[in-house]
């Protein structure tokens, strides 16, 4: 095996997948959070309603020559290729082994978090880059003992607390570290809270934001993570499923024990893994007993996670430990491969075993979009859209170059629709309605036209219908009509004319 695992091969293989990576971004249609969140990009603020800005502000950076596909998603799949040079250089700084080096990295780019995940340009794409630059980061502060790394640590955490605002887990995970090690004496010094400090700082933005809007994204993440519903363990087993998925099952029961095992034996370097995976992980875990964690939330645990399954399967000469770390790489790989396939190339033929089962393809996410687009430019060309979702009016605007100005309905899911919105004239009533047949209408489906007075119009993948739309053409119902809890319906302003209007 020492012959596989080898700078040489690492490096192969993770320009092999990143390639692979920028083909799936240049030739699937954009997820609706991912035009969601490129809409962001074309209102450029402090924050947004559902989150912090970066992820507006790296789609901006990527798509500042184009506004293709590929370039909405360019930065997941380099700032992969970034936390791998991050991870070798960690790995070696710890275990001194190429094998667990190169392992490590493997196993990273085979996870199908970072394989299909991290092509979809969602907040979770900058907050694990901009975690494992912090876990980096803190690693050197332990091995140098240089105070002056504790301000960068802080920069890094606030640019990661910019991307997402489960990145305050942090705290606690380098806390546990420091309190339960011989760097406690850190805790004695001014720089870990001077750390904090920086970050805030660099988040403080989005504070000031949150302060001028009554604290509504604050108020919103809270409510959307820490639901008060009744316990529930069996979601808590879909939590631990979705786990499994995203980074192959084996792998994550290999983890689950080597944490186990480092904390028995304690030696520095797998408590530190252990501290900066384990409680992002059992957080989300404990989080899941009231409501479904979403398999994603916990993805930044997953750096220092490949470096904690792969040292306790390379560390000695075990053959079993090595066959384990094999079969963690290959089961990984396999359902990364199966996943990527299947969005692109429907490789699995869902539609013989059941309608339904192709109908809950995840991958058709990926589809229909662009047609839509098409459709409603031939149709309602610079007439207001009115749609339930606020990611299918962002699609709209997206694969309209902005030709169709689409807007949310007043009673639609609260979104940064309602914020732009707010500047927007309510009174055009001429314009179409746009809904699918999975949006929910609202209390009593009628603050859009009937079903009945609807147009029809499929679009289909692989020859088997994906998604159907309703558009009504026509006077909709008047803003006092719309209105909901004395709010008019909301609208946004169109991106720049150049913005979507593109086919691949």
């Amino acid at each position: 095996m020492a012959r596989f695992l080898t700078q040489r091969n690492t490096i192969l293989l993770v320009a092999a997948v990143t390639l692979w990576r920028l083909y799936l971004s240049a030739s699937l249609q954009l997820h609706p959070d991912e035009a969601y969140y490129w809409l962001w990009s074309h209102h450029l603020d402090a924050s947004y309603f559902d989150h912090p800005p970066m992820v507006a502000y790296v789609i901006w950076l990527g798509t500042l020559f184009s506004q293709a596909e590929l370039w909405v998603r360019v930065a997941g799949p380099l700032f992969v290729v970034a936390m791998s040079a991050l991870m070798w250089r960690l790995a070696l700084q710890l275990f001194k082994s190429v094998p667990i080096a190169a392992g490590s990295v493997m196993l990273f780019n085979a996870y199908p978090l970072t394989m299909l995940g991290m092509i979809v340009m969602t907040p979770d794409v900058p907050v694990l880059m901009f975690w494992s630059l912090s876990v980096y980061i803190f690693w050197q502060i332990i091995q140098s003992q240089k105070p002056w790394l504790w301000y960068a640590l802080g920069a890094s955490f606030g640019l990661a607390l910019l991307s997402k605002y489960t990145a305050i887990l942090m705290i606690p995970c380098f806390f546990i570290y420091l309190l339960f090690t011989d760097e406690r004496k850190w805790l004695i010094t001014r720089y870990p809270y001077l750390s904090v400090a920086v970050g805030l700082a660099v988040f403080s933005p989005v504070i000031f934001w949150n302060l001028k809007h009554e604290g509504m994204s604050f108020l919103f993440q809270l409510k959307n993570g820490l639901s008060a519903e009744p316990i529930d363990l069996n979601k808590v087993g879909e939590y631990v499923a979705g786990q499994l998925l995203i980074s192959g099952p084996v792998a994550w029961f290999v983890g689950v024990w080597a944490a186990f095992a480092g904390l028995v034996r304690r030696d520095k370097a797998t408590f530190f893994l252990i501290c900066t995976a384990a409680p992002v992980i059992l957080f989300f875990g404990f989080t899941s007993l009231r409501k479904v964690a979403n398999p994603n939330w916990p993805l930044f645990a997953y750096f220092a996670f490949s470096l904690l399954v792969t040292h306790y399967c390379l560390e000695g000469r075990s053959k079993w430990r090595r066959s384990l770390w094999s079969a963690a790489l290959a089961t990984s790989l396999f359902l990364s491969l199966v996943a990527t396939m299947q969005a692109r190339f429907g490789i699995i033929p869902l539609a013989r075993f059941s309608e339904e089962l192709a109908a809950a393809d995840f991958t058709n996410a990926f589809y229909g979009w662009r047609e839509l687009g098409a459709e409603l430019k031939l149709h309602a060309d610079q007439q207001p859209v009115v749609t339930p979702s606020h990611q299918l009016s962002a699609e709209i605007i997206y694969y309209t170059g902005g030709s169709v100005p689409a807007q949310t309905a007043a009673r639609s899911r609260p979104s940064q629709f309602v914020l732009w919105g707010q500047s927007q004239d309510p009174d055009r009533t001429r314009g179409f309605s746009v809904w699918t047949e999975a949006d929910h209408l609202g209390p009593d489906g009628s603050y859009f036209p009937s079903l009945s007075s609807s147009r029809l119009f499929q679009t289909y993948r692989d020859g088997r219908v994906v998604r159907r739309y309703h558009i009504f053409e026509g006077d909709r119902r008047t803003p006092g009509d719309l209105k909901s809890n004395g709010q008019a319906p909301q609208g946004v302003a169109p991106p720049p004319a150049d913005a979507a209007s593109k086919t691949q």
